[in-house]
Protein backbone atom coordinates (compact mmCIF):
# COMPACT_ATOMS: atom_id res chain seq x y z
CA UNK A 1 0.00 0.00 0.00
CA UNK A 2 1.49 3.35 -0.73
CA UNK A 3 2.14 6.10 1.91
CA UNK A 4 -0.58 8.76 1.63
CA UNK A 5 0.97 12.04 1.65
CA UNK A 6 0.75 14.05 5.24
CA UNK A 7 -0.80 17.36 6.36
CA UNK A 8 1.74 19.61 7.51
CA UNK A 9 2.19 22.66 9.59
CA UNK A 10 4.92 24.58 9.15
CA UNK A 11 6.58 23.86 12.51
CA UNK A 12 6.16 20.58 11.90
CA UNK A 13 7.79 20.40 8.17
CA UNK A 14 10.75 22.50 9.68
CA UNK A 15 11.22 20.02 12.13
CA UNK A 16 11.89 17.17 9.52
CA UNK A 17 14.53 19.44 7.60
CA UNK A 18 18.04 18.02 9.50
CA UNK A 19 16.45 14.32 9.23
CA UNK A 20 15.34 14.50 5.40
CA UNK A 21 18.80 16.76 4.99
CA UNK A 22 20.83 13.51 6.32
CA UNK A 23 18.73 11.27 4.34
CA UNK A 24 19.30 12.61 1.11
CA UNK A 25 23.21 13.01 2.05
CA UNK A 26 22.69 9.31 2.18
CA UNK A 27 21.01 8.68 -1.07
CA UNK A 28 23.86 11.09 -2.68
CA UNK A 29 26.65 8.91 -1.59
CA UNK A 30 24.75 5.96 -2.87
CA UNK A 31 23.33 7.43 -5.98
CA UNK A 32 27.44 8.59 -6.75
CA UNK A 33 28.43 4.98 -6.07
CA UNK A 34 25.68 3.74 -8.45
CA UNK A 35 26.60 5.76 -11.16
CA UNK A 36 30.26 5.34 -11.27
CA UNK A 37 29.59 1.87 -10.93
CA UNK A 38 26.82 1.88 -13.91
CA UNK A 39 29.38 3.72 -15.67
CA UNK A 40 32.90 1.44 -15.23
CA UNK A 41 30.41 -1.52 -15.94
CA UNK A 42 29.45 -0.33 -19.17
CA UNK A 43 32.73 1.25 -21.04
CA UNK A 44 33.48 -2.43 -19.64
CA UNK A 45 31.04 -4.22 -21.90
CA UNK A 46 31.60 -1.54 -24.72
CA UNK A 47 35.42 -1.74 -24.98
CA UNK A 48 35.30 -6.10 -24.02
CA UNK A 49 32.44 -6.25 -26.22
CA UNK A 50 31.15 -9.69 -23.69
CA UNK A 51 28.43 -9.95 -21.41
CA UNK A 52 29.29 -8.95 -17.79
CA UNK A 53 29.69 -11.36 -15.38
CA UNK A 54 27.20 -12.01 -13.14
CA UNK A 55 28.15 -10.17 -9.74
CA UNK A 56 28.94 -7.18 -11.23
CA UNK A 57 25.79 -7.09 -12.70
CA UNK A 58 24.20 -8.40 -8.99
CA UNK A 59 26.13 -5.64 -7.75
CA UNK A 60 24.84 -2.63 -9.32
CA UNK A 61 21.84 -4.09 -8.86
CA UNK A 62 21.99 -4.08 -4.99
CA UNK A 63 23.06 -0.51 -5.22
CA UNK A 64 19.91 0.25 -6.83
CA UNK A 65 18.17 -0.93 -4.33
CA UNK A 66 20.14 0.88 -2.21
CA UNK A 67 19.09 4.11 -3.63
CA UNK A 68 15.01 2.61 -3.03
CA UNK A 69 15.41 2.07 0.01
CA UNK A 70 16.87 5.87 0.96
CA UNK A 71 13.76 7.45 -0.95
CA UNK A 72 11.68 5.24 0.82
CA UNK A 73 12.66 6.42 3.95
CA UNK A 74 12.23 10.00 3.19
CA UNK A 75 9.07 9.20 1.31
CA UNK A 76 7.93 7.22 4.95
CA UNK A 77 8.21 11.07 6.37
CA UNK A 78 4.83 11.65 4.80
CA UNK A 79 6.39 14.35 2.44
CA UNK A 80 6.72 14.14 -1.19
CA UNK A 81 10.24 14.23 -2.61
CA UNK A 82 10.02 15.53 -6.17
CA UNK A 83 13.57 15.19 -7.46
CA UNK A 84 15.85 13.46 -5.16
CA UNK A 85 18.87 14.65 -7.13
CA UNK A 86 18.28 17.99 -6.72
CA UNK A 87 16.65 17.95 -3.15
CA UNK A 88 13.81 19.19 -4.05
CA UNK A 89 10.77 18.40 -1.46
CA UNK A 90 7.34 19.33 -0.86
CA UNK A 91 5.30 19.51 2.32
CA UNK A 92 1.34 19.14 1.68
CA UNK A 93 -0.61 22.27 3.42
CA UNK A 94 -3.16 24.39 3.62
CA UNK A 95 -3.94 27.35 2.98
CA UNK A 96 -7.15 28.32 4.41
CA UNK A 97 -9.84 26.25 2.14
CA UNK A 98 -6.95 25.93 -0.55
CA UNK A 99 -4.37 23.02 -0.56
CA UNK A 100 -0.94 24.44 -0.87
CA UNK A 101 2.89 22.82 -1.10
CA UNK A 102 5.55 24.27 1.05
CA UNK A 103 8.94 23.51 -0.90
CA UNK A 104 11.99 23.04 0.22
CA UNK A 105 15.14 22.32 -1.54
CA UNK A 106 18.56 20.48 -0.12
CA UNK A 107 20.50 23.57 1.29
CA UNK A 108 18.49 25.57 2.61
CA UNK A 109 17.93 25.80 6.52
CA UNK A 110 14.28 26.24 6.66
CA UNK A 111 10.70 26.16 4.84
CA UNK A 112 11.20 29.99 2.61
CA UNK A 113 8.74 28.94 0.30
CA UNK A 114 5.34 27.22 -1.28
CA UNK A 115 3.72 26.94 -4.28
CA UNK A 116 0.14 25.86 -5.44
CA UNK A 117 -1.14 22.11 -5.76
CA UNK A 118 -1.02 22.85 -9.59
CA UNK A 119 2.44 24.41 -9.44
CA UNK A 120 6.04 22.92 -9.00
CA UNK A 121 9.38 24.14 -7.96
CA UNK A 122 9.54 27.09 -10.91
CA UNK A 123 6.53 28.31 -9.32
CA UNK A 124 7.40 29.01 -5.54
CA UNK A 125 6.42 31.73 -3.89
CA UNK A 126 7.78 33.70 -1.16
CA UNK A 127 6.66 32.50 2.76
CA UNK A 128 5.55 35.49 3.98
CA UNK A 129 2.69 35.89 1.38
CA UNK A 130 1.62 32.46 3.21
CA UNK A 131 2.09 33.27 6.95
CA UNK A 132 -0.08 35.66 8.12
CA UNK A 133 -3.06 35.75 10.57
CA UNK A 134 -5.26 33.87 8.00
CA UNK A 135 -2.94 31.03 7.57
CA UNK A 136 -4.69 27.86 8.82
CA UNK A 137 -1.51 25.78 7.96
Amino acid sequence: MPNRAKVFSLEEANALIPQIESLLANYEAQHHAFQSLEEQLFFEELLDCTTLPEDEIKTLEENLIKLEVEIRKIQKLGCLLRHPEKGWVDFLARRDKEWICYCWRRGEEKILFFHTLRGGFLDRQPLPDVVGPSCNA
